[in-house]
């Protein structure tokens, strides 16, 4: 991925989930709710985009 190549240091994002959502992460199966694993892969997709975005943001500024 080039983010990476072109950000060499350690980032941290950090996430809010349910437990079950947590739960589902690991492998959990909610057969009645699959949703759960769909809604916590979303949450941390967008913290991902989120955070790149704001350090795009700050590199065009500087």
């Amino acid at each position: 991925m080039t983010y990476e190549a072109q950000n060499q240091e350690v980032k941290k994002i950090s996430v809010e989930l349910t437990l079950n959502e947590a739960l589902a992460l690991t492998g959990v199966r909610f057969p009645q709710n699959h949703q759960l694993e769909v809604d916590a892969m979303h949450k941390i997709k967008r913290s991902l985009e989120d955070q790149i975005i704001r350090d795009a943001s700050r590199r065009t500024v500087q």
